[in-house]
Order: C-alpha cells, then structure tokens, then sequence
C-alpha cells in the first residue's frame, strides 16, 4: 500500500512542479507529404513545421543520401522542426537543378522567413557543396555529413563524418554544433 500512495504522491508532485513540467516533451511537429515545382517536373518530399511556430522559421533542407528520405533523414527533419526550423527532405534530387529548385521554393514558402540552410547526409554531402558553390545568394549555410571534397567558398560550411562512422557521443556533440551553427547563421 505504501507503494501505491508513494508512486500517487510522486505523480501528483510531478506535474504540480515547473521542474517536472519542462521535462515534458515538446508537441510533435507538423509533418506532411508535399510536392514543389522542379525545372520542369513536380518535385516530392516531406515538411516538418514546429507545432508552437509563430510566424514564420528559418528553413533546411535535408538532402538524404542515395537512398532517398530514409527514416533517419525524416527523423533529421522532425528533431530540426522540434528546435524551431521548418525542415524539408525530398524523397529524391536528380540533379543539382532539382536541388536548386528546392531551395528557391523553400526560401518562398509561406512558412519560411527566406533564409535557408542546407544539410547534406552521405551523397547528399557532396550535393549540398554543389548548392554551396553555386547559390550563395539562395542559400545562408551548408552543414555536411560526410565524404564531400568541397573547397571554402564564400558560405560558411559546417563539416563532420559520415554518420555511421561517429560515435554516439561524437554525433551528440555534431548535432548540437549544427543547431548553434544554424540558429547563428539563420538568425
């Protein structure tokens, strides 16, 4: 019985505490299936809007690596939504002219205050240096997770390894240098 009334009595103080309260997990971000037009095709992917945005947030776009939006480019993209940044993954970029298109459409897009960044995952590394090199007047940033040969250019870049070579701790620590890398370079 004293069990039973200690677990009620710690359930009870758990939500009456602001302490406890802010553990709660932010709501979910809103996420759908979208398409946008591409140089003379529909392009197709997923968005993920925070659900308390206000207004309109900063943009990425997660540029998957050959397989396509993966379930860890999408779970990219709800994490980049849960921190405040309206995030994009294409199933597919052909092309640097399908990846262009999206970023001209993302930094338009209504959720979107204009300013985009990019993030590259494997293959999608050496994409992201291409949309680096070739648009810095679309683009505020690229952030790459992988093999990628890109030079310095006139946009600041933000370069780890491939993911699955990070360890968890080293992948932590990446992740949270790209979200102060991104909210300084977007802000």
């Amino acid at each position: 019985m004293f069990g039973r009334r200690a677990f009620v009595a710690g359930s009870v103080a758990a939500t009456a505490l602001p302490v406890f309260a802010a553990r709660r997990a932010p709501p979910p971000p809103k996420v759908g299936a979208i398409r946008w037009p591409g140089p003379g095709h529909d392009l197709h992917g997923f968005m993920a809007i925070p659900a308390k945005a206000h207004g309109r947030q900063p943009a990425v776009l997660v540029v998957p690596d050959t397989t396509g939006a993966d379930r860890f480019a999408l779970g990219l993209a709800d994490s980049l939504a849960l921190a405040g940044f309206v995030a994009c993954v294409p199933r597919a970029l052909a092309s640097l002219d399908d990846a262009l298109a999206t970023v001209r459409w993302l930094a338009t897009n209504r959720y979107a205050t204009g300013k985009v960044a990019a993030i590259g995952l494997g293959w999608g590394a050496e994409l992201t240096d291409r949309i680096v090199g070739s648009s810095p007047a679309l683009l505020a940033a690229g952030v790459t997770f992988g093999a990628s040969g890109g030079e310095a250019g006139a946009l600041p870049v933000l370069r780890f390894g491939a993911v699955g070579t990070l360890s968890s701790d080293a992948y932590d620590r990446a992740w949270q240098q790209t979200l102060i890398f991104l909210k300084e370079q977007l802000a």
